[in-house]
C-alpha cells in the first residue's frame, strides 16, 4: 500500500494575515493582525521585524487572539466528481512583547505566534475529495526573541530567533488497487481491475496520522531607517526551516468483495482484509525563507500610512517526504511480504512556486482616545493549477481588513479588528496527479495520486480581539 498523506490539510484554514487560512501555502500573513507589519514597533516586530523592537520606548505589550472561519467547496470533475467541502473554525493567537529596559536606543523582545496554520473537516465525510483529506491540521507555533539598537532615533539593526513547534495530524484514504493488481499479476493472474474501478471504498485503506511533531529552529535579521520625523523604512528576513514530524499512524483496511475472488484472496493472505494496524510515521517537508518591507509616511502626526511587501521562497516546499515504518515490530502477526508492502517511503508532490505580496495599511488617531484603521493586502497563489489538490489548496488572494480600537485608559488600548479574504475561484483541467491500475500508465511516483481536476473556491474571515499596553 501506498503510503500517502496531505499535510496542507486543505483548505484556506485557519491562518493569518487576515486570514488564516490561506495566504501563500501554509502562510499567514496576518500574525498579530491588523497591528503586526514590516513598521512594527510594538510586541508584533518580535515577528516581523527585529529592528523595530528599539524603535518604541518604554515596554510595550500586544495580545490578540483571532476567531478565524474558514471554507473551501471543491467540485470534483470525474471520474469520480461530486460536491464536497473543507471548513475550520479555530482561535489564532499571537502574544509579544518589547522593552528597553530603561536604556535609550535598546531594544528586546519576547513572543509567541502561529505563522503557519491550517486544517479542516470533509463534509460529507465520504465525499470525492476523501483520497486528498478527511479531516486534518497542520500548525507551526513559533517562540520568538529578538533585539536590536537604534542610534540617534535614525538607525535601528536587529537579530531574531525562532523556535518553532510542529504538529501535524490527518486522516484520508490511500487507493489500494493498483498494489493489488501487481501482486495478483506477479502470480500470473489477471483480476481485470481497470481505471474505472478505482476509489471504490472496499479496496481503500484510511490512513490516521496521530500528532506528529518536531521542533525546528530559525532566525531573522531587519533594519529601520527614520530619515525624518515623517518617513520610516523597515525591512527584514526570515529564515526558512525544515521539519521531521514524526509519531504514530493507525491503518485501517477494506476488504474486496467476494465477487473479486483474486482481490479478496490476495488482501486475505496477506492479511489486510478489514484489518487495523499500528505504525510509525515521519512526514518531512522544508518551509520557505522570507523577505518583507515598507515604507510608512505620516503626513501629519495623527495619521501613519504604511505601504508594504515582501517574498516568500516557496519553491523550498517541492514535496512531502512521507514514510511508514515498525509495522513489523508492532504487529508481529503479519508476514514479511505484508510488512515490505506496508513500509515504504513515498514523496507526494506539493511544487510550491516563490510567491509575493503587497499591502497598503492606514491607521489614524481621533482625539488620542480612538484609532481607526483600514488594510488591504494582495497575495499571489504559490501552487500552480497542476499541483492543486484539497490539501494543497491555494489561490490568489484580496484580503480586505479594517480596525476600530479605543483607549479607554492612557496605557490601555483595546482593539477589534475583521479581514475578509476573497479567494480567486480556480478551475483545474490538467492535474499532473493521476492514478492508474497499469504501471505503464502511471506517472511519476510523487503524482500518483487520485486526480485534483474541478474547481475550487474559498473565503476567510477573520475576528480580531486585541489590547495592547504601553508602560
Amino acid at each position: 500500500m501506498r503510503a500517502r498523506v496531505p499535510l496542507a490539510a486543505a483548505l484556506a484554514s485557519l491562518c493569518l494575515v487576515g486570514a488564516t487560512a490561506r495566504a501563500a501555502s501554509l502562510d499567514n500573513l496576518e500574525v498579530a493582525g491588523a497591528w503586526g507589519s514590516p513598521g512594527a514597533t510594538d510586541g508584533a516586530a518580535v515577528w516581523w521585524n527585529p529592528a523595530g523592537l528599539s524603535a518604541g520606548q518604554g515596554t510595550r505589550i500586544l495580545v490578540e487572539g483571532a476567531p478565524t472561519f474558514a471554507v473551501v467547496d471543491v467540485v470534483r470533475a470525474d471520474p469520480h466528481g461530486g460536491a464536497d467541502r473543507l471548513a475550520l473554525q479555530g482561535v489564532v493567537p499571537f502574544a509579544g512583547l518589547a522593552t528597553d529596559l530603561g536604556v535609550p536606543g535598546l531594544g528586546l523582545g519576547l513572543g509567541v505566534g502561529a505563522p503557519y496554520v491550517r486544517g479542516g473537516e470533509q463534509s460529507p465525510a465520504d465525499g470525492p475529495v476523501r483520497y486528498a483529506l478527511r479531516d486534518g491540521h497542520v500548525q507551526v507555533v513559533s517562540l520568538l526573541a529578538g533585539g536590536g539598537y537604534t542610534w540617534k532615533e535614525k538607525v535601528g539593526v536587529g537579530l531574531g530567533l525562532q523556535v518553532y513547534r510542529s504538529t501535524f495530524d490527518a486522516r484520508l484514504d490511500n487507493e489500494l488497487m493498483p498494489d493489488l493488481y501487481e501482486e495478483i499479476t506477479a502470480l500470473g493472474q489477471d483480476p481485470g481491475y481497470t481505471d474505472a474501478d478505482l476509489e471504490d471504498p472496499d479496496y481503500a485503506t484510511t490512513l490516521d496520522f496521530q500528532a506528529l511533531s518536531d521542533w525546528a529552529v530559525g532566525g531573522s535579521a531587519g533594519i529601520r531607517v527614520r530619515p525624518t520625523e515623517q518617513v520610516a523604512l523597515s525591512a527584514a528576513w526570515v529564515s526558512g526551516f525544515h521539519v521531521d514530524n514524526r509519531g504514530d499512524v493507525a491503518l485501517t483496511f477494506g476488504c474486496p468483495p467476494q465477487e473479486d475472488t483474486l482481490g479478496r484472496f490476495g488482501a486475505e493472505s496477506r492479511g489486510l482484509c478489514d484489518a487495523t494496524m499500528e505504525g510509525a510515521a515521519t512526514v518531512s517537508y522544508d518551509m520557505p525563507s522570507r523577505v518583507h518591507g515598507s515604507v510608512q509616511v505620516w503626513p501629519v502626526p495623527a495619521l501613519v500610512l504604511e505601504a508594504m511587501g515582501g517574498a516568500v521562497l516557496w519553491s523550498a516546499h517541492t514535496d512531502y517526504d512521507i514514510t511508514i515504518s515498525e509495522i513489523g515490530a508492532r504487529n508481529p502477526e503479519l508476514p514479511e511480504e505484508t510488512v515490505e508492502l506496508v513500509e515504504r517511503q513515498q514523496l507526494w508532490a506539493r511544487d510550491n512556486r516563490d510567491s509575493y505580496w503587497v499591502g497598503l495599511d492606514a491607521k489614524g488617531t481621533i482625539r488620542e482616545r480612538v484609532i481607526l484603521g483600514g488594510r488591504l493586502t494582495w497575495d499571489r497563489a504559490a501552487v500552480p493549477d497542476a499541483a492543486v489538490l484539497a490539501n494543497n489548496y491555494d489561490a490568489n488572494d484580496l484580503i480586505l481588513g479594517g480596525l476600530v480600537a479605543g483607549r479607554p485608559l492612557g496605557a490601555l488600548t483595546v482593539g477589534l479588528s475583521w479581514s475578509h479574504h476573497f479567494l480567486q475561484t480556480r478551475t483545474v483541467t490538467d492535474s499532473a496527479f493521476r492514478m492508474n491500475v497499469l504501471p505503464e500508465d502511471r506517472p511519476e511516483e510523487r503524482y500518483h495520486y487520485p486526480h485534483g481536476n474541478g474547481s475550487y473556491a474559498g473565503r476567510v474571515d477573520r475576528i480580531g480581539l486585541s489590547a495592547r499596553v504601553e508602560i
